[in-house]
């Protein structure tokens, strides 16, 4: 390790990712510490879309005199909206094979009945924000249209919708591979990073930040000039530790989904709605399932947020019932859940949430060369990155040259398949130490439909002796991975 790091981020969600990323690539000397795995924490649920922002626009629907005459809220909604399609373009453009289009279709009902000339104002203002580099392929459906398209068939009040959208969406193939990108690709540019070591200390000492970091093998001391904390929900966890307890930037929301095998007319198909009470409801395919939500509730961000509780499923079978009794669905048709909790930006009042994304340089608060990220989204990590990478340059020279940062996804085989050769990578170049780390985040086997059930066994006998494992440590690592499925998933082994 280095003596004297420039940066220390903290947490390796898509933001931390993207910010070790771009902090290297700016010549910051900079080590990365995740107290889990890599992208296993919010990051690995979420909706899975590099949504377009459409949901932005949502609240001039019903009226643009109303939504305009807030121009503090609707120019925030509309710089979301323009760094969601910007994202969305840069990142379909430079890894195309992390994404896949989906085309998504969205009926004109009573709850979201937008006039057909509001809906191409604002796929047109969509469009113009990143300059058509990636179309939406906006199509508006008549309303004899929509009531005959397969998708959808067996909808509730088929006869009195007024027409349908359709627009392409990219999905991610699975998030937690593009968080495992991004760091692979920092260090390859010479930066740091250690999972399953957190941060349980951090003092100043004179001009610089000391950590106390603590892993299975026990404690030590870094220092570095500067902070950088993407803790996601948990920002404020670090902040305390940092010693400002009354500082808080961030909330916690909850976001449960449940996947399901829908009719064959939707396979291959994204259906978008909202709720009776306004909030976003998604049927996104997932191979060959559809996992549908989300259903979202408060949460202080504990780990038991990251389960789906049977409350939670039943309000989103519920709700799945309503759209569409003619499914006839009902709870032994739910595969499998998750749930996430996602981290939400608190307004100036310290109480009311904002769906802002921001980056805090806390040195006017007591917390020198510090930088706190709130309201991170996938779906625009890499402008993240660069945000934190320009604030920590406006308070500090890099030590190192820069160099450009690199978007290509790691040159990687045999991501689909337990193989020898794909988990002798797995764990000699890409650092992952237990079964869950292999499956679900470097390989996509864990989110085949029976969530890796099936395969296990054999890659839990490829990776030991890679890792070191005993017999008994191997079957242990099976059982972890089944009491996880159980646990986080909801599934039944």
């Amino acid at each position: 390790m280095a003596d004297i790091y420039d940066t220390l981020v903290i947490g390796d969600g898509i933001i931390g990712a993207a910010a070790g990323q771009e902090l290297t690539a700016a010549g910051f000397r900079t080590l990365l510490v995740e107290r889990g795995d890599y992208g296993s924490g919010t990051s690995s649920k979420t909706s899975r879309l590099q949504h377009c922002g459409l949901g932005y626009l949502s609240a001039a629907s019903s009226s643009i005199t109303a939504f305009l005459s807030r121009p503090r809220n609707a120019i925030e909604c509309f710089s979301l909206m323009r760094r969601s399609m910007q994202g969305r373009a840069e990142f379909v453009q430079a890894a195309p094979e992390r994404v896949k289009p989906v085309t998504f279709i969205v009926p004109l009902t009573k709850e979201n009945a937008i006039p057909r000339w509001k809906a191409w104002l604002a796929f047109r203002l969509m469009a113009a924000s990143d300059g058509g580099k990636v179309p939406l392929d906006l199509r508006l459906l008549q309303p004899k249209e929509a009531r005959e398209h397969p998708a959808l068939q067996g909808m509730a009040g088929l006869d009195e919708i007024g027409g349908a959208m359709m627009f392409t969406e990219y999905q991610y193939r699975w998030p937690e591979r593009i968080v495992v990108d991004a760091v692979m690709a920092a260090r390859a540019m010479g930066m740091e990073a250690f999972n399953y070591t957190a941060v349980t200390g951090l003092r100043r000492l004179g001009d610089l930040w000391q950590a106390t970091l603590t892993d299975d093998k026990g404690s030590r001391e870094v220092t570095a000039r500067a902070v950088v904390n993407c803790a996601g929900v948990w920002v404020d966890e670090m902040i305390a530790i940092a010693g400002k307890p009354e500082l808080r930037r961030n909330t916690g929301e909850k976001g449960t989904n449940i996947a399901l095998r829908l009719p064959k007319a939707l396979a291959g198909m994204g259906f978008e709605t909202v709720t009776p009470s306004g909030s976003p409801f998604y049927l996104i395919p997932w191979g060959d399932l559809h996992y549908v939500g989300p259903w979202d509730s408060k949460s202080d961000g504990n780990p038991e947020g990251f389960r789906a509780n049977e409350a939670e499923i039943s309000a989103i079978l519920d709700q799945l019932v309503r759209l569409f009794p003619g499914f006839g669905l009902s709870r032994s048709d739910v595969l499998y859940s998750w749930a996430g909790v996602r981290p939400r930006s608190l307004g100036a009042d310290g109480q009311n949430t904002s769906p802002s994304v921001r980056e805090h340089d806390m040195s006017d608060s007591g917390l020198p060369n510090f930088f706190t990220f709130t309201g991170g989204l996938l779906m625009t990590h890499r402008d993240a990155g660069r945000r934190l990478s320009r604030a920590v340059g406006r308070r500090l020279s890099p030590s190192l040259q820069a160099t450009s940062s690199n978007y290509v996804a790691p040159a990687s085989t045999n991501l689909g398949e337990v193989s020898e050769a794909s988990i002798a990578h797995a764990v000699g170049s890409e650092q992952a130490r237990t079964l869950s780390d292999i499956l679900r985040r470097r390989l996509s086997v864990g989110w085949e439909p029976d969530l890796g059930m099936s395969q296990a066994r054999a890659a839990a006998d490829l990776a030991a002796p890679h890792l070191g494992w005993s017999a008994a440590e191997a079957a242990a690592q099976l059982a972890a991975f089944m009491d996880e499925a159980r646990w986080e998933f909801g599934l039944d082994p």
